[in-house]
C-alpha cells in the first residue's frame, strides 16, 4: 500500500467539485497548511450538523475555504447567475461541465491549473488509469479523477494498494463520492506536472470575471426571474394559480442559493479591506497581494458591502418561499414586492462589475 500523508481539508461551501478538489490539492503542493489548534473535532466534523461553535475562524479547514474561494472567484465561477428556465447559457458552459456546481468544463480546469502554475495531462484510456495513479502517487502527486455515476462530480486520489483505490478524508465536504472510488467509476484522470511560472495573472482573472458579469447581465438573467415573478403581465405571477405561483417562488428561492456564491466573491476582496488580517494565504498565490493596492479601496469597499448586500437579501426570498400562503388571495400582489428585490440583486451586480472593470483599469495602467 502507497499513501501520500495528505491531510488538507475540503470546503463545505461545497462537494467534491473540480474547485474544491483543486483547492486541496493546489494546498497540499504548496505544502500550505494550518496549525490545528485543537478545535478540529467540532460538531460539523463528527455529524455534519453545524452547531454555531465559533470555531471555524481557527479550524484547518479554514484556509482552505479561503482558497477555495479564490478559485471559485478568480475563475468567474462565483459570479454566474443561472437563467429562470434553468437552460445553461455560454458562461455556464465554459466553467460547468455538467452541473452549476462543478466547475470541470475542460477550459475552467484549464484555466485554473494555468493560474496555480501547474502543468496537468488528461488521461481518458481506461486501461491505464491504474498504472498513471500509481506513477503520479509515487511522484508524491495527488490525482484529480472526474468521476461517473457517482453522488459527486470529481475526487482526489491520494494512495493505492494493488487495484484499490484510497482517497482522502472527504467529511468536510457537503458530499462525499457515494458509492467509494474505484477504477470503474472515473471518467477521467488530471493528473499534475511540473511547478511552473503562472500562465495566467490577477489581471486575467479579473477579466475572466468581468466576461462572466457582462454576460450575464447583458443576456438579461434578472430581467427574465422579473417576468415571471411579477404580479402584472400575460406570464406572470399575479395570473398564476396557487400551485404556479408557489413552483414560480420555489424556483426563485432556489436560485438564491446559487446567488450564494456571491459570498465567496465578497469574502475574496474583503480580505484586503483595511485592517485585514487574513492575507497570507491569497498573498502566497500568484499575483493576488497586488489587491493590497490602497488604489482598489473604494472599488473594494463596494464590493463587501454591495455583495453583503445581495448575501442578505437572498435569505430573505429563501425565508419567504418557506413561509407564504399561496392559497391566501393576496398572495397575487407579492410580485410587486419580490420584483424590487430581484431589481436590487441586479443592481448590486452591476455595480460589482464596474469596481472589477475599475480595478483592471488600474492594474493594467
Amino acid at each position: 500500500m502507497t499513501k501520500l500523508d495528505f491531510t488538507i481539508p475540503f470546503s463545505g461551501f461545497a462537494s467534491t467539485t473540480f474547485i474544491n478538489c483543486f483547492t486541496s490539492v493546489y494546498m497540499y503542493l504548496e505544502d500550505m497548511r494550518q496549525e490545528d489548534k485543537g478545535v478540529t473535532r467540532c460538531s460539523q466534523w463528527e455529524n455534519g450538523q453545524c452547531s454555531s461553535c465559533g470555531n471555524c475562524a481557527t479550524k484547518p479547514h479554514a484556509m482552505q475555504e479561503r482558497c477555495f474561494f479564490l478559485f471559485d472567484t478568480i475563475c468567474g465561477h462565483s459570479s454566474l447567475r443561472c437563467a429562470y428556465d434553468g437552460v445553461p447559457g455560454e458562461m455556464e458552459r465554459l466553467i460547468n461541465a455538467d452541473d452549476f456546481y462543478d466547475g470541470g468544463a475542460a477550459d475552467n480546469i484549464e484555466f485554473l491549473f494555468g493560474f496555480g502554475g501547474y502543468d496537468y495531462q488528461a488521461v481518458t484510456d481506461t486501461a491505464v488509469f491504474m498504472e498513471r495513479i500509481a506513477a503520479s502517487i509515487d511522484r508524491n502527486k495527488p490525482v484529480i479523477a472526474k468521476l461517473k455515476g457517482n453522488s459527486v462530480p470529481f475526487a482526489v486520489i491520494t494512495g493505492y494498494d494493488g487495484d484499490e483505490i484510497i482517497c482522502p478524508d472527504f467529511r468536510c465536504a457537503q458530499k462525499s463520492p457515494e458509492p467509494a472510488v474505484t477504477p470503474a467509476c472515473i471518467d477521467s484522470l488530471y493528473l499534475i506536472g511540473d511547478r511552473v511560472a503562472p500562465k495566467y495573472t490577477l489581471a486575467d482573472g479579473l477579466k475572466r470575471i468581468e466576461r462572466v458579469m457582462d454576460y450575464c447581465l447583458r443576456e438579461g438573467m434578472w430581467d427574465g426571474y422579473m417576468k415571471k415573478i411579477g404580479t402584472y403581465g400575460p406570464d406572470s405571477l399575479g395570473e398564476d394559480e396557487p400551485e404556479g405561483r408557489k413552483a414560480r417562488m420555489k424556483r426563485l428561492a432556489e436560485t438564491m442559493w446559487h446567488t450564494f456564491d456571491s459570498h465567496n466573491f465578497a469574502e475574496v476582496f474583503r480580505t484586503y479591506l483595511p485592517g485585514s488580517l487574513n492575507r497570507d494565504a491569497y498573498d502566497s498565490i500568484n499575483d493576488v497581494k497586488r489587491l493590497a493596492d490602497p488604489a482598489f479601496g473604494e472599488s473594494i469597499h463596494t464590493i463587501n458591502w454591495r455583495y453583503g448586500y445581495t448575501h442578505d437579501l437572498a435569505w430573505s426570498i429563501i425565508g419567504l418561499d418557506e413561509c407564504i400562503d399561496w392559497n391566501d388571495w393576496k398572495s397575487h400582489y407579492y410580485g410587486d414586492m419580490l420584483q424590487v428585490v430581484i431589481g436590487k440583486l441586479k443592481e448590486n451586480d452591476g455595480a460589482v462589475l464596474e469596481c472589477v472593470r475599475s480595478i483592471i483599469k488600474l492594474l493594467e495602467e
